[in-house]
């Protein structure tokens, strides 16, 4: 296995006895302990697949957005009628074979879902990064409104 060709240095601490192991390892493969961790982490711990460019820059620019924009991305939905709609092809879906045309409407709202939520997830990030309590995102946003009357 190859290691990644752009890399972050990363301390951690591990039991002595663990680490000794390691060290064995290392030398009777002549290879550093660093490289015995990071093949046993990306052995370990699935890689998640690259968003697609635009995403990426969408999600970039959240870090500009106020807070309120932020709250309105981490609570946006699909509208009710995509909601609809699209669980109405997923029923029909579990019936009988979909034509193309509904198969192709299929993917784009399921493309949109997922889409609506990465920018969710990404914005409850930054809203918690910010040091917002997600724990309730409906009473956090009748805090906030209380907060701004007073």
């Amino acid at each position: 296995m190859s290691l990644p060709t752009v890399t972050t240095p990363v301390t951690i601490t591990v039991p002595t006895t663990l680490f000794q192991q390691l060290e064995i390892l290392a030398h009777q493969q002549h290879r550093s302990v660093s490289e015995m961790v990071c093949e046993i982490v990306l052995r370990e711990v699935p890689l998640l697949p690259a968003l697609p460019q635009d995403v990426e820059a969408e999600l970039a620019a959240f870090t500009n957005l106020s807070d309120e924009v932020l709250w309105l991305l981490a609570r946006s939905t699909l509208t009710e009628a995509e909601q609809e709609e699209l669980a109405t092809l997923n029923d029909l879906a579990q019936q009988r074979s979909l034509t193309q045309a509904e198969q192709a409407r299929q993917q784009v709202l399921v493309e949109a879902y997922e889409r609506m939520m990465i920018r969710r997830a990404h914005a409850a990030l930054l809203l918690k990064l910010r040091g917002y309590d997600l724990t309730d995102p409906v009473e956090q946003v009748f805090e906030d409104a209380k907060k701004r009357l007073q």
